[in-house]
């Protein structure tokens, strides 16, 4: 006898007078089972490791092209001619899309980037408001596309990292100036010079080093604004002091040898500032000794352009031999002139060297921005040279917080007077080393675990601000 009961769906087979259950799942069309689809397979351990070793990879290439794009930086001649691209541009590109692609892209500036953000949106969108009403589109948005590289997708792949990651950084960065210097100089004692006015003229026709920067101002000023990060890696015990003695004495060799005016007055400002901060006045002592005993006793070993342009206008008085300033200043009260009906609207963007007179560009970043974008970019980019000095506020309870700040503070000094001397910089060799010197400040939350027990003058804080 067979039956089936209707509440507990099985069969029960009678076999030989003994009653042997026996259970069977009966398929029908308002079972649960036909409604139902199987739970999907869990991928298994062998494909998940294998996608975190693809992943690791990645992480590793993209860390080791941020390496070579900050190294080549300041090698801006090491592009083609016609076009600003340099190869590091090229490496920071391909670091960016790594970095996107393994999802670990951060706000650059913590709990400040909405700031920074609009600093640079005030910036650009007073070039292309003023651009739609004169001047050129086509040179606007080329003009914004170059400040947006240096100023949004270089900190996105630069900043918010682990601490190991931020000191190989900013050595890179010193180490691409200290080989750059250390070049220059065994050509110069070789003899040789370049009379052409193009790239790759690492010394000048008139004897100045120009490196890789292709101008001895401005091969100057960056060497400049190495010193306070390679002091940082000195302080904090990044580097052995003979190791950061030599870097100095190259850098400083190097920007002798660029024969600037603007270079010589910056390391000291710089040298004031940095260790005036740190209250080190026997450090100022031993320095300003040694200064003072270069120019007296050491000046028939000077360069011979570094005694014509520098010592001849420190011991005359007379800034006539000084280089073009006389000229920039004529530029300079021009643009002033000018900016009175350019408040709002601006010229539009790379428009300065149209209106004026002389045909070129004012060599002052401050009253270009002015000009040709009115005040809304001129206030944009003070916006964009105050996030830094916040960063360098916020991270002063920290570790090393107060040689933190005094290295960014210092970098941004140097970088806010040079900018009085030069057009746009929207290459990314100029604010890259407030970048690295803000690093330090704005290490990635969680990035590396807190070790306990960390002393002050071990390594970085693993918190940002």
């Amino acid at each position: 006898m067979q039956w089936t009961e209707p509440d507990r769906p099985f069969i029960l087979v009678r076999n030989q007078g003994q009653a042997k259950p026996e259970r069977r799942r009966v398929q029908t069309s308002h079972h649960p089972a036909a409604r139902y689809a199987a739970p999907a397979r869990r991928p298994s351990s062998a494909s998940r490791n294998a996608s975190q070793l693809w992943s690791n990879e990645l992480r590793k290439w993209e860390f080791f092209l941020l390496q070579g794009a900050v190294f080549l930086a300041p090698y801006i001649s090491f592009r083609h001619p016609a076009i600003y691209i340099t190869i590091s541009d090229a490496l920071f590109a391909g670091a960016f899309c790594l970095r996107l692609a393994t999802g670990r892209m951060m706000p650059p500036f913590a709990n400040l980037t909405w700031l920074w953000l609009l600093g640079l949106f005030m910036l650009t969108g007073g070039l292309f408001f003023s651009s739609m009403f004169h001047g050129d589109m086509a040179r606007c948005l080329v003009l914004i596309a170059q400040y947006c590289f240096a100023y949004l997708i270089v900190p996105l792949v630069l900043l918010r990292r682990p601490e190991d990651q931020v000191i190989r950084l900013i050595k890179c960065g010193v180490w691409g100036m200290v080989a750059m210097c250390a070049i220059g100089i065994a050509i110069y004692l070789t003899g040789w010079y370049s009379m052409s006015r193009g790239q790759m003229a690492v010394i000048t026709g008139s004897r100045r080093l120009a490196g890789f920067v292709d101008n001895p101002n401005a091969m100057a000023v960056l060497t400049v604004m190495t010193l306070p990060l390679v002091w940082f890696l000195l302080l904090s015990r990044q580097w052995r002091p003979p190791v950061a003695l030599l870097c100095l004495g190259l850098l400083v060799y190097g920007i002798i040898l660029t024969s600037s005016n603007t270079g010589l007055y910056s390391m000291i400002a710089a040298t004031l500032i940095f260790f005036g901060g740190r209250r080190n006045f026997k450090t100022l002592l031993v320095v300003g000794a040694l200064g003072i005993a270069a120019l007296t006793f050491g000046q028939d070993y000077m360069p011979q352009k570094f005694q014509e342009r520098v010592l001849g206008a420190i011991n005359s008085g007379d800034i006539s031999g000084a280089g073009t300033f006389e000229d920039r200043q004529e530029l300079n009260m021009e643009a002033l002139t000018l900016a009175d009906d350019n408040l709002i609207i601006g010229m539009g963007a790379d428009q300065y060297r149209v209106v004026s007179q002389y045909g070129h560009p004012v060599h002052n970043l401050y009253l270009l921005l002015l000009n040709e974008g009115g005040g809304l970019s001129l206030l944009g980019y003070m916006v964009i040279l105050g996030v830094p000095i916040l960063a360098g506020i916020f991270a002063w309870r920290l570790p090393h917080g107060k040689l933190i700040f005094l290295t960014i503070f210092t970098t941004v000094v140097v970088f806010a007077n040079a900018v009085m001397g030069v057009p746009h910089v929207y290459g990314r060799a100029w604010f890259l080393f407030i970048f690295l010197a803000a690093s330090p400040a704005l290490i990635s939350y969680g990035a590396v675990a807190p070790r306990p027990g960390r002393a002050a003058g071990g390594p970085m804080p693993s918190s940002g601000p």
